[in-house]
């Protein structure tokens, strides 16, 4: 009976050590087998918006490379941040990713009085994809014929200026120049640029900035002028057009783009789709879509993307502040 006795603990004890063996082995199997099922990708702004088109661009190439779908969930609203929060308090299992950007991890914190969510410490950044610059528009009947001339314009009028804005990228260029002109001024605030651009070009207001992939349309079709960027580096998309800096001195901007997966994901997970997304930003076929879009090239690493989310944070609080922008 003894013998048996010891003969049932050993068994146990060996079961036992079976099943914590395969428990420690499970983990690793499920990361290196991701993919399994489709993965989401939140997009915290409308169809048409520049975060949106490069989203869908991305998410049907990677589709290709890890055998999965990858579908678009936008969530519009806020800044951005509907789409941040969902992907911050979702299952650290790499199948909610946030094509994330300079207004969800650096201009929401300063425009918000109330984050949903830490941009740094809820989010394990996965890479930089590309920038693109927003274009000072007006209606194409419209007097102004360039910056010189739009900005002697909005001096001789009377009353306060009213301008679109359907993004943070599209404020922050906008409030810079009339502060820099010293005129009273409204913004005029949509939840995504396409809706304030279908106002502009209907005649609510005078002037815009808007990203120059939800513009690109507009200008292209001649029912806008673009008049500036804000960028310092010339737009290889528009030729000619002059940085916003020869009127407000040391002015640049550009609104990037990055990719996030929640706190706490798996770095195994992470790398991959730091790997297949590179993979798709190679191709050639790709950028010549997104390129038409009005991207341009700027791929980094997830240590500089992390850089760049602390850096934006800060440069936005600090032009907040300097521009007297009441947080909502």
């Amino acid at each position: 009976m003894i013998l048996a006795k010891s003969a049932r603990t050993a068994r146990r004890r060996s079961l036992l050590g079976a099943a914590l063996l395969l428990s420690a082995l499970t983990p690793a199997r499920a990361q290196g087998s991701w993919p399994e099922r489709t993965i989401r990708m939140f997009v915290g702004f409308a169809p048409g918006t520049a975060t949106d088109n490069l989203a869908r661009v991305v998410a049907e190439a990677l589709q290709g490379v890890l055998g999965q779908p990858v579908v678009i969930e936008n969530r519009a609203g806020a800044q951005g941040t509907l789409a941040g929060s969902a992907v911050a308090r979702a299952a650290p299992d790499g199948y909610s990713v946030l094509m994330g950007s300079g207004t969800t991890h650096g201009a929401a914190p300063a425009l918000l009085r109330n984050m949903p969510y830490d941009p740094v410490a809820d989010f394990v950044p996965v890479l930089r994809l590309a920038h693109i610059t927003q274009v000072l528009v007006v209606r194409s009947d419209h007097p102004a014929r360039d910056l010189p001339g739009l900005a002697a314009w909005i001096r001789a009028q009377q009353q306060p200026i009213l301008y679109g804005s359907g993004s943070s990228g599209n404020l922050l260029p906008a409030a810079t120049m009339l502060r820099h002109l010293g005129v009273r001024s409204e913004a005029v605030s949509y939840r995504s640029p396409p809706q304030a651009l279908t106002d502009l070009i209907g005649g609510r207001f005078p002037f815009m900035f808007v990203d120059l992939s939800a513009g690109m349309g507009a200008i292209r079709g001649g029912q806008v002028r673009a008049l500036a960027i804000s960028s310092h580096r010339p737009s290889p998309h528009l030729p000619g057009v002059p940085s916003l800096h020869v009127l407000v001195p040391e002015f640049s901007f550009e609104t990037w783009f990055g990719m996030f997966l929640p706190a706490g994901t798996p770095a195994p997970i992470v790398n991959r789709l730091a790997e297949a997304t590179t993979a798709v930003m190679q191709r050639d076929d790709v950028w010549a879509r997104l390129s038409a879009m009005g991207f341009e090239r700027s791929m980094g690493s997830a240590q500089e993307l992390a850089q760049l989310t602390v850096a934006d944070v800060a440069r936005w609080r600090q032009a907040v502040r300097e521009l007297g922008i009441e947080p909502e």
